[in-house]
Protein backbone atom coordinates (compact mmCIF):
# COMPACT_ATOMS: atom_id res chain seq x y z
CA UNK A 1 0.00 0.00 0.00
CA UNK A 2 1.19 3.44 -0.93
CA UNK A 3 1.66 5.58 1.96
CA UNK A 4 0.49 8.90 -0.12
CA UNK A 5 -2.60 7.61 -1.53
CA UNK A 6 -5.44 10.32 -1.85
CA UNK A 7 -7.77 7.59 -1.11
CA UNK A 8 -7.43 3.99 0.57
CA UNK A 9 -9.68 1.16 0.53
CA UNK A 10 -8.52 -0.95 3.82
CA UNK A 11 -10.51 -4.21 3.64
CA UNK A 12 -13.60 -2.47 2.82
CA UNK A 13 -16.94 -5.43 2.13
CA UNK A 14 -20.22 -4.42 1.78
CA UNK A 15 -22.76 -6.87 2.31
CA UNK A 16 -26.67 -5.88 1.25
CA UNK A 17 -29.56 -7.71 3.21
CA UNK A 18 -30.07 -11.04 1.88
CA UNK A 19 -26.32 -11.81 2.13
CA UNK A 20 -25.60 -10.63 -1.24
CA UNK A 21 -21.79 -9.70 -0.74
CA UNK A 22 -20.98 -6.19 -3.04
CA UNK A 23 -17.71 -5.84 -2.14
CA UNK A 24 -15.31 -8.36 -0.05
CA UNK A 25 -12.57 -7.26 1.51
CA UNK A 26 -11.25 -4.64 -1.03
CA UNK A 27 -7.99 -2.91 -0.20
CA UNK A 28 -6.83 -0.19 -2.97
CA UNK A 29 -4.87 2.81 -3.35
CA UNK A 30 -5.46 6.07 -5.66
CA UNK A 31 -2.59 8.05 -5.77
CA UNK A 32 -3.27 12.27 -6.03
CA UNK A 33 -3.68 12.78 -9.59
CA UNK A 34 -4.45 9.44 -10.10
CA UNK A 35 -7.17 8.32 -12.96
CA UNK A 36 -8.24 5.25 -12.20
CA UNK A 37 -11.16 3.17 -14.32
CA UNK A 38 -13.01 0.13 -12.83
CA UNK A 39 -13.54 -2.09 -15.48
CA UNK A 40 -15.69 -5.36 -14.67
CA UNK A 41 -19.43 -7.34 -15.33
CA UNK A 42 -22.36 -5.96 -14.29
CA UNK A 43 -23.07 -6.75 -10.15
CA UNK A 44 -19.29 -7.06 -9.50
CA UNK A 45 -18.90 -4.33 -7.27
CA UNK A 46 -17.94 -0.87 -9.53
CA UNK A 47 -21.16 1.24 -8.08
CA UNK A 48 -20.84 0.07 -4.88
CA UNK A 49 -16.96 0.55 -4.01
CA UNK A 50 -18.01 4.31 -5.50
CA UNK A 51 -20.95 4.83 -3.29
CA UNK A 52 -18.54 3.63 0.13
CA UNK A 53 -16.25 6.46 -1.35
CA UNK A 54 -19.02 8.76 -1.22
CA UNK A 55 -20.45 7.85 1.61
CA UNK A 56 -24.01 6.71 0.33
CA UNK A 57 -23.22 3.48 1.47
CA UNK A 58 -21.67 2.58 4.76
CA UNK A 59 -19.55 -0.49 4.44
CA UNK A 60 -19.92 -3.81 6.37
CA UNK A 61 -16.53 -3.48 7.68
CA UNK A 62 -13.51 -1.78 6.78
CA UNK A 63 -12.30 1.72 6.53
CA UNK A 64 -12.08 4.31 3.56
CA UNK A 65 -9.49 6.56 4.29
CA UNK A 66 -8.99 10.18 2.50
CA UNK A 67 -5.24 11.53 2.64
CA UNK A 68 -5.19 9.11 5.45
CA UNK A 69 -7.88 10.72 7.50
CA UNK A 70 -10.59 7.88 8.21
CA UNK A 71 -13.82 9.29 6.42
CA UNK A 72 -15.72 5.97 7.11
CA UNK A 73 -17.97 7.64 9.23
CA UNK A 74 -18.60 11.17 7.68
CA UNK A 75 -22.03 11.69 5.58
CA UNK A 76 -22.10 12.31 2.44
CA UNK A 77 -22.01 15.99 2.30
CA UNK A 78 -19.11 16.51 5.03
CA UNK A 79 -16.48 14.79 2.90
CA UNK A 80 -14.84 16.67 -0.25
CA UNK A 81 -15.84 14.16 -2.83
CA UNK A 82 -18.79 14.88 -5.41
CA UNK A 83 -19.76 12.22 -7.82
CA UNK A 84 -21.67 12.07 -11.08
CA UNK A 85 -24.44 9.61 -10.61
CA UNK A 86 -24.94 7.14 -14.57
CA UNK A 87 -28.42 8.98 -14.07
CA UNK A 88 -27.12 12.27 -13.65
CA UNK A 89 -29.68 12.58 -10.92
CA UNK A 90 -30.25 16.81 -11.70
CA UNK A 91 -33.40 18.72 -10.06
CA UNK A 92 -36.08 19.07 -12.81
CA UNK A 93 -37.65 22.38 -10.97
CA UNK A 94 -34.45 24.36 -11.38
CA UNK A 95 -32.48 25.44 -14.59
CA UNK A 96 -28.67 24.73 -15.67
CA UNK A 97 -27.41 27.07 -13.66
CA UNK A 98 -29.14 26.40 -10.20
CA UNK A 99 -28.64 22.85 -10.63
CA UNK A 100 -24.66 23.28 -11.41
CA UNK A 101 -24.49 25.84 -8.44
CA UNK A 102 -26.77 24.16 -5.74
CA UNK A 103 -23.62 23.17 -3.94
CA UNK A 104 -21.89 26.26 -3.74
CA UNK A 105 -25.42 27.55 -2.26
CA UNK A 106 -24.91 25.36 0.38
CA UNK A 107 -21.72 26.26 1.22
CA UNK A 108 -22.68 30.21 1.54
CA UNK A 109 -20.62 31.43 -0.99
CA UNK A 110 -21.85 34.73 -2.67
CA UNK A 111 -24.18 35.39 -5.32
CA UNK A 112 -21.29 36.71 -7.33
CA UNK A 113 -19.21 33.87 -6.15
CA UNK A 114 -21.75 31.41 -7.39
CA UNK A 115 -22.09 33.18 -10.77
CA UNK A 116 -18.37 33.09 -11.49
CA UNK A 117 -17.88 29.39 -10.62
CA UNK A 118 -21.01 28.26 -12.02
CA UNK A 119 -20.02 30.14 -15.68
CA UNK A 120 -16.59 28.60 -15.46
CA UNK A 121 -17.60 25.10 -14.89
CA UNK A 122 -20.67 25.57 -17.76
CA UNK A 123 -17.67 26.91 -19.81
CA UNK A 124 -15.48 24.01 -19.16
CA UNK A 125 -18.62 21.52 -20.44
CA UNK A 126 -19.49 23.21 -23.14
CA UNK A 127 -22.59 24.81 -22.18
CA UNK A 128 -22.18 27.91 -21.44
CA UNK A 129 -25.00 29.22 -23.58
CA UNK A 130 -27.68 26.64 -21.62
CA UNK A 131 -27.11 28.59 -18.14
CA UNK A 132 -30.93 29.17 -18.03
CA UNK A 133 -31.96 25.98 -20.10
CA UNK A 134 -34.49 23.91 -18.05
CA UNK A 135 -33.38 20.64 -17.62
CA UNK A 136 -36.58 18.66 -19.86
CA UNK A 137 -35.09 21.08 -22.58
CA UNK A 138 -31.40 19.08 -22.47
CA UNK A 139 -30.30 16.06 -24.71
CA UNK A 140 -28.97 13.32 -22.92
CA UNK A 141 -25.44 14.22 -23.61
CA UNK A 142 -26.32 17.72 -22.36
CA UNK A 143 -28.18 16.76 -19.13
CA UNK A 144 -24.67 14.42 -18.61
CA UNK A 145 -22.34 17.20 -18.88
CA UNK A 146 -24.99 19.52 -16.71
CA UNK A 147 -24.11 16.62 -13.86
CA UNK A 148 -20.63 16.92 -14.74
CA UNK A 149 -20.29 20.37 -14.17
CA UNK A 150 -22.41 20.23 -10.77
CA UNK A 151 -19.53 18.33 -9.31
CA UNK A 152 -16.91 19.81 -10.46
CA UNK A 153 -18.27 23.54 -9.86
CA UNK A 154 -17.60 22.75 -5.83
CA UNK A 155 -13.68 21.24 -6.50
CA UNK A 156 -13.68 18.14 -4.88
CA UNK A 157 -10.97 16.43 -3.38
CA UNK A 158 -12.37 13.45 -5.05
CA UNK A 159 -14.18 13.26 -8.15
CA UNK A 160 -16.19 9.82 -8.38
CA UNK A 161 -17.68 9.28 -11.91
CA UNK A 162 -20.68 6.44 -12.27
CA UNK A 163 -20.71 5.91 -16.42
CA UNK A 164 -19.82 9.41 -17.40
CA UNK A 165 -20.08 9.10 -20.75
CA UNK A 166 -22.72 6.80 -21.24
CA UNK A 167 -24.75 9.33 -22.73
CA UNK A 168 -21.77 11.47 -24.37
CA UNK A 169 -20.88 11.81 -28.50
CA UNK A 170 -17.89 11.69 -29.47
Amino acid sequence: MAPDALVRLQKVSKVFPGGVVGLDAVELDIAPGEFLTLLGPSGCGKTTSLRVIAGFESPTSGNVLLEGRDITGLRPFDRPVNTVFQDYALFPHMDVAENVGFGLSLRGLSGAEQAKRVGEALDMVGLADKLGARVFELSGGQRQRVALARAIVCQPRVLLLDEPLSALDA
